[in-house]
């Protein structure tokens, strides 16, 4: 079979091929951290009162953003795929050169809900594919009902302080949301909200605020695909 990179469109064996792999920005634990708020760049940039860590895989710039621009509007679950698997692959790296790091190890996956107007529009819900992969390949279960987005309209042409409102007003818990999951496991104590891009941080802030007003003993973390700089971040420059 003659396969083409996805980026480039040059024959390659891979989805991607090695040199655009090798033009993405991706974090690292050793230059960025294991948690990137607590890496300025990132940490001053993102709303987060309600989480505690922040796990990206990359920067989302040029070429990666291709494949989230495919796999959100073109129905590349091609791209989707090998977004999980670099994160995956991101997640063991860390697992196995890393001192252990319990409360970064999420034990239950819930992606950021799609609104149903939109889901009637895309067919999936792209974060929904992520966690499904990322907890596949990690053995860690997922929750694709506990939360719900209600409305038509998109955020990325919000800015920030609009976010932060629109976030406030269309996402709610449903009403089991993850009550059984928690009363039949005692030992659930950290999840992990998953979503494709942040860019500010409010979508999820907004999602971790309710879900530690009804949990408030969970530890929450945030898994992204992308992390969107402001104009004028120093990670440009770097990239």
């Amino acid at each position: 079979m003659n396969l083409s990179c996805l980026l480039c469109y040059q024959a390659s064996p891979a989805p991607v091929c090695h040199w655009c792999e090798h033009d993405i920005f991706f974090f690292s634990a050793k230059d960025h951290g294991n948690n990137l708020l607590s890496f300025g760049p990132v940490g001053r940039h993102v709303k987060h009162s309600a989480y505690q860590q922040l796990s990206v895989l990359a920067l989302h710039t040029y070429p990666i953003t291709t494949l989230i621009h495919g796999f959100k509007f073109q129905h590349s679950l091609t791209s989707g795929k090998v977004l999980a698997k670099w994160f995956v692959g991101k997640q063991q790296h860390l697992a196995h050169h890393t001192p252990p790091l319990p409360h970064t190890t999420a034990q239950l996956l819930l992606p950021v809900p799609l609104s149903s107007w939109r889901l009637a529009t895309r067919h999936y819900n792209q974060a929904a594919v992520l966690a499904k992969s990322i907890g596949s390949a990690l053995n860690i279960p997922i929750c694709t009902n506990w939360a719900i987005r209600q409305g038509m309209s998109a955020q990325h042409h919000l800015g920030k302080a609009q976010r932060l409102q629109h976030a406030k007003q269309v996402f709610s818990l449903t009403p089991q949301c993850i009550d059984k999951l928690v009363a039949s496991n005692p030992d659930l104590k950290r999840i992990a909200i998953v979503d494709d891009v942040i860019t500010t941080g409010v979508t999820v802030n907004a999602l971790a605020s309710l879900l530690r007003a009804r949990y408030p003993q969970l530890s929450i973390s945030v898994w992204a695909m992308t992390f969107t700089p402001p104009p004028k971040s120093s990670l440009l420059a770097a990239g």
